[in-house]
């Protein structure tokens, strides 16, 4: 089966191995219930890491030394979105939220400073 698939659709690896590990193995056999279970791969989550292992937590350039749309004051046309910014922000849909937020706010902060 293993190599059916990767033969088939490409799946090897990390891939294949997820499908091994949360698909059960009576739906190998059937070709319209893997194509689901590949599409749409249930991965249940135990419990979350602690924040000492976040991939963010805290840190960037601080807000008091940017204007209203996220331009740098001392770096003229130089902005800041997400990340970049030093604000506590928990991670996950909320941080990712926040930074396209900031990321729409900063580009219509550089459109209007490039066209004036």
């Amino acid at each position: 089966m293993a190599s059916h698939l990767q033969r088939t659709v490409g799946i090897k690896g990390v891939k294949a191995g997820l499908l091994w590990e949360f698909v059960p193995k009576e739906q190998f056999a059937d070709h319209h219930r893997l194509a689901t279970a590949i599409k749409g791969l249930p991965v249940p989550l135990v419990a979350p890491r602690p924040l000492a292992e976040a991939i963010s937590s805290a840190g960037g350039v601080p807000f008091e030394a940017l204007d209203e749309h996220l331009m740098i004051r001392s770096l003229p046309g130089v902005f800041c979105a997400g990340e970049m910014l030093d604000w506590e922000a928990p991670t996950g849909g909320y941080l990712l939220t926040a930074c396209f937020a900031t990321g729409r706010a900063a580009g219509q902060g550089a459109l209007a400073y490039v066209v004036g």
